[in-house]
């Protein structure tokens, strides 16, 4: 159980809630490289509880103009396009193009263009990890520690894992991490965990800056450091983590590590939320149920609530359940 860092004894809405993350592929999932046709999903969740997920959904006016303006950069690939580009990528992976070899990995694990197909999918991805290509050897080793398209071998993931990190991948040394903190095919060392994470973060990966963050909250394997995690929770916002930018709310909301600040707190849910993280609508629906860092509002409260229902995210349920009933 991970703690928020909220004084409870001064913040009494916070009591009774539920202070766990939900891993659904942000801090408890292995870094694949950027996936060039298809937008990522992840969810996580903390405090209040706080599910990511990196797709926005129902947004605000402002979330609508800035989703407007993003798709007139990123416009879908139509499935002619992904057919072409398959076919494309797969001369070039015959003529020895690592590149594409890699691409075309990518296309089968996620159906791009091609029909899902795990085992071809390891199968270009180990063509362009034996030439050299990071990512393929991160998503090789992603197969390999879940069983996609190979058969499950813990110890081969870590060592390709191991291998990229080497060659200084930052989602490589993540995958490290990560590994030692499960204790995949390893004897859980969450110091060890640590010491990759900080590579990781300090490579970009903002998902190992909010795991090291973390574990400089609750002191797991380092000595706990609120000043340290907040940093961390900072640098995870920064770089793109919901999840990261949802705990440093709560580091806010309770003066962890930081200056309390509520309305601070409140703009860190708010984004949180507006990005898809379903703990995020939780904890903003909080915040506006008992007017801290913005003017009280349970309609408003009610609402976030819902939405945070709408991601899935059992305690946002039970919030609005709790909020519906006539008073």
């Amino acid at each position: 159980m991970l703690r928020s860092g909220i004084e409870t004894s001064r913040r009494p809405w916070v009591l009774g809630l539920t202070l766990a993350v939900m891993l659904l592929g942000s801090r408890g999932s292995a870094q694949e490289a950027p996936k060039a046709e298809a937008p990522k999903k992840a969810e996580a969740s903390k405090k209040a509880e706080a599910p990511k997920a990196e797709a926005p959904k129902t947004q605000t006016p402002k979330g609508e103009a800035a989703k407007a303006e993003a798709s007139k950069k990123e416009a879908p690939v139509s499935q002619e396009e992904l057919v072409r580009l398959v076919g494309i990528n797969a001369k070039s992976c015959t003529k020895g193009d690592r590149e594409a070899c890699y691409k075309l990995g990518m296309a089968y694990a996620q159906g791009l263009g091609v029909a899902k197909d795990a085992e071809r999918a390891a199968s270009f991805h180990k063509k362009a990890c034996d030439k050299g290509q990071l990512d393929a050897c991160n998503g090789l080793g992603i197969a390999y520690a879940a069983g996609l398209g190979v058969k499950q071998d813990p110890k081969q993931a870590l060592a390709l894992f191991e291998k990229t990190c080497n060659a200084k991948s930052a989602k490589g040394c993540f995958n490290v991490g990560l590994t030692y903190a499960r204790g995949n095919g390893v004897t859980k060392d969450p110091a060890r965990a640590a010491t990759f994470y900080e590579k990781a973060c300090t490579g970009g990966v903002a998902t190992a800056c909010f795991s090291l963050g973390m574990a400089y909250e609750d002191g797991i394997g380092v000595t706990k450091n609120s000043e340290r995690a907040a940093k961390l929770l900072t640098q995870a916002c920064d770089g793109g983590d919901m999840n990261g930018c949802n705990i440093l709310g709560v580091s806010y909301m309770g003066g962890s590590g930081v200056k309390e600040d509520m309305k601070r707190a409140v703009s860190l849910f708010e984004k949180a939320c507006e990005a898809g993280l379903a703990g995020g609508c939780l904890n903003l629906g909080r915040a506006y149920e008992q007017g801290d860092g913005v003017e009280k509002n349970l309609e408003r409260a009610k609402a976030l609530f819902k939405k945070g229902c709408d991601f899935g995210f059992g305690p946002a349920c039970d919030a609005h359940r709790e909020a519906s009933k006539p008073h």
